[in-house]
């Protein structure tokens, strides 16, 4: 239907990292330019740019998540700053919360009364829940055994995007499945559908003398989710898949189907609406697909083939060389 970027001589986005979608507008995070922008979810016009480099009030230093919040609010995660910034669905600043937890944060979330959920993979993984005034008052650690230690790679996740409601549930990137926090601070797991080996890594020496940790073996690598009320989508990427896949769960947890899905980064559902966000190397790009009447055939009419249940079965290693994630353009910000 449309589609905002993807030249080669774009100049409208630095970095893409993570997006997000209400009735009006699709929120993206640039992790280059250091801003949130908006784009009209009917037609893809740039509404508005905010933040810019910087620590005073509604600018951005290293941004990682943005999240829908309450009050007609985007909340976006900036751990160069320490701190979450707000802004109104219009474009302008509203607050800033600052806790000692958001320097070492990479995933955000926000409940319906407008408490907070962190993630944090390094230097140990652990979820911190806290109040709209950022003081912690749960803090849970990673829902899974890590056997051999903690790897960030390995106890990484990101949040299920969506409109605030009392449960956040996090997919975890490589092999486990989802993570589901209440209001109430109960938690609770679901192991994915797609089942494949815990992955391990290997730290491997580059040309220039620097080290790396690559991706040895293990193949699923879950990029982000969405919601749809309660029922919960999971887009993968593997090796094994070409392109990548879409699991939809129910409210439970329970696995009901999967779809072939489009090459892209990231995927998202809203209002009847699925978006793809693509930060590869020069062609960073927006799409939007079809709007339809329900779910599967948003799917399907999106170019999402069905496929038949996932079994467990016995897949070779990934080569020994294939990085984690591709790596940002050179000049985008550490």
């Amino acid at each position: 239907m449309w589609r905002a970027g993807g030249t080669p001589d774009d100049t409208l986005f630095g970095w893409v990292r993570e997006h997000v979608a209400d009735a009006s507008q699709i929120y993206v995070l640039d992790a280059g330019t250091l801003e949130l922008h908006a784009f009209s979810a009917r037609d893809g016009a740039h509404r508005w740019s905010v933040g810019g480099r910087g620590s005073g009030p509604g600018q951005l230093k290293r941004p990682v998540d943005v999240a829908l919040a309450t009050g007609n609010t985007v909340g976006v995660l900036d751990p160069g700053n320490g701190r979450v910034s707000f802004y109104s669905t219009n474009g302008t600043f509203v607050r800033s919360v600052t806790v000692p937890e958001a320097a070492i944060a990479n995933a955000l979330c926000v409940f319906t009364d407008g408490s907070l959920l962190l993630l944090i993979t390094s230097p140990s993984a652990f979820a911190v829940q806290m109040d709209s005034a950022g003081r912690a008052t749960r803090r849970h650690a990673f829902p899974w055994p890590l056997n051999g230690g903690g790897n960030e790679f390995v106890s990484s996740a990101t949040f299920i995007r969506g409109a605030p409601t009392g449960r956040c549930t996090a997919a975890t990137t490589f092999g486990f499945g989802l993570a589901m926090f209440d209001e109430s601070g109960a938690v609770r797991t679901v192991p994915f559908v797609e089942r494949v080996a815990a992955p391990t890594f290997k730290k491997t020496k580059l040309s220039g003398g620097e080290y790396a940790i690559m991706l040895d073996k293990g193949d699923n690598a879950a990029l982000g989710g969405w919601r749809s009320g309660e029922t919960t989508f999971v887009s993968f990427a593997g090796a094994t898949y070409r392109g990548g896949i879409v699991d939809l769960y129910d409210p439970g947890g329970r696995y009901l189907a999967s779809w072939t899905a489009p090459p892209e980064d990231r995927m998202f559902y809203a209002n009847r609406r699925l978006y793809g966000l693509s930060s590869g190397g020069a062609t960073q790009k927006l799409r939007m697909w079809v709007d339809a009447a329900d779910t599967g055939r948003v799917l399907r009419e999106a170019g999402l083939r069905p496929r038949g249940s996932p079994r467990a079965v016995s897949r070779p290693a990934r080569p020994a060389d294939t990085p984690v994630r591709r790596p940002p353009p050179a000049n985008a910000p550490r």
